[in-house]
């Protein structure tokens, strides 16, 4: 059987993507491969040239074998009469991050249609002007990992494969358990037990484990975490939502 990992950057955006490509490309000689990259695709806000600086930056890192997944629409939301209060309590947790937790059906198709609209916007807006071919998400992976009921099968009728806390549903609605390690919005003195247990994951004989790394990791768990893309380098090989 052959021993597998994600290994992916959450929270590409807009507004941090001038600092966070040199970290992905560092990130990527280390490990040998490029990997995957969830993207924030809602701009607003955001000037021309900060928007059109990120868009050229995501075809670069496309072309240098980078794979793009879908990260909610503006990994914020406000607090709406269309959550349960589940979903509202998940949004006090994450301060407002958890943009799709207990949302209504109607609710969560229309934010991520959204989410959708706004990466044809960011990523398909020259598809006209060439061969016409789109760049499409590989994955949809809700922000925080807080979900609805509805959520699951709206990813699988946008053809993506979705990602909840502890599984993976890919494109044909296999299943797939993958036990994650991340380390934002722990408390700092977590973060030594979290990296251990990210080691654990590695190590296992089997499964699909992911190591999800944020913005927020860098600068000062990056000795860390290069140690921990070693172990992978050493036990697993990294492989993308496309692979599923």
């Amino acid at each position: 059987m052959n021993r597998n990992y994600l290994l992916c950057f959450h929270d590409f955006s807009v507004w941090n993507y001038e600092t966070i490509t040199p970290i992905l490309r560092e990130l990527r000689d280390l490990a040998g491969s490029p990997f995957s990259v969830l993207v924030i695709p809602g701009t607003e806000g955001a000037s021309e040239e900060a928007i059109e600086g990120f868009r050229k930056t995501l075809a670069e890192l496309k072309d240098e074998g980078f794979e793009l997944a879908l990260h909610g629409y503006m990994h914020k939301a406000e607090f709406s009469q269309g959550r349960s209060y589940a979903g509202l309590a998940a949004m006090v947790l994450t301060n407002r991050e958890a943009e799709f937790a207990g949302l209504t059906e109607y609710e969560s198709s229309r934010v991520l249609q959204q989410a959708i609209s706004a990466w044809d916007k960011l990523m398909n807006c020259a598809s006209e002007e060439n061969d016409g071919s789109a760049i499409r998400p590989s994955a949809f992976i809700p922000p925080t990992w807080y979900s609805n009921k509805f959520l699951p099968r709206q990813v699988k009728g946008a053809k993506m494969t979705y990602e909840s806390r502890f599984a993976l549903t890919n494109t044909r609605g296999k299943k797939i358990i993958s036990p994650v390690a991340s380390f934002a919005g722990i408390p700092k003195n977590t973060e030594k037990m979290m990296m251990a247990l990210a080691r654990a994951f590695l190590k296992l004989p089997v499964g699909t484990p992911r190591v999800a790394l944020h913005p927020c990791d860098f600068p000062h768990l990056r000795d860390n975490i290069r140690d921990l893309i070693r172990i992978g380098l050493s036990t697993r090989k990294i492989i993308r939502y496309s692979d599923l």
